[in-house]
């Protein structure tokens, strides 16, 4: 009887040490998790924007801050929405080398979707619809925006809940003006770091 209930408590042991240790390898990036995340970006790129048949050449430098949720659909893959909101300010020369400015503000909502590897590394694709004023010494004039970003980043956790994660990104972006027929163009490659907070 001694024998019996000894291997029991054995047996109870081991299995509850297990379970313990289930639970510490608990990964952040596992299926039901949330993650809400907060980024702050910037570019400096070059474009062309056609209007009325004229061609132009645009330099532009961006800064942006992007939150965003997300939910772990499975291991690794977390689905969700990211909010941003830009500003720009823009340099202009056209066919002729005449140079003109002007400044944009903007936000955009969209789904984006994150893949982590094991090592840190995760993808990042993200899509984005909404609106953006531009202002110059002529006019004011308001926009509609598409926008896609991919790129690739590293998770750099402080603790089991939280990681900064420095990121690079390939960013389009188009603009139409509700006004006239002008419609701007605008990729390059965008640097970012993000604060990330998992749930």
């Amino acid at each position: 009887m001694k024998k019996l209930l000894l291997v029991s408590i054995l047996i109870f042991s081991t299995i509850n040490a297990l379970a313990q240790n289930k639970e510490k390898t608990n990964n952040p990036t596992d299926k039901g998790h949330f993650i809400v995340d907060g980024s702050v970006y910037f570019s400096i790129n070059n474009s062309k924007s056609e209007q009325d048949g004229f061609e132009t050449e645009n330099n532009t430098f961006a800064f942006g801050i992007s939150p965003k949720a997300a939910y772990f659909i499975i291991d690794n893959l977390a689905l969700g929405l990211e909010t941003s909101f830009t500003y720009a300010d823009m340099e202009f020369t056209n066919t002729e080398g005449s140079e003109s400015s002007s400044n944009s503000s903007g936000i955009s909502v969209g789904p984006f979707l994150r893949y982590y590897l094991s090592n840190g590394f995760f993808g990042q694709a993200s899509l984005g619809f909404g609106t953006a004023k531009s202002n110059s010494s002529d006019f004011e004039t308001k926009n509609d925006v598409f926008r896609y970003q991919l790129g690739i980043g590293y998770a750099i956790f402080l603790n089991q809940h939280t990681s900064l994660e420095p990121l690079i990104s390939y960013e389009y972006n188009k603009t139409t003006s509700d006004q006239s027929t002008s419609e701007i163009t605008n990729n390059g490659f965008t640097l970012g770091a993000g604060f990330t907070i998992y749930l």
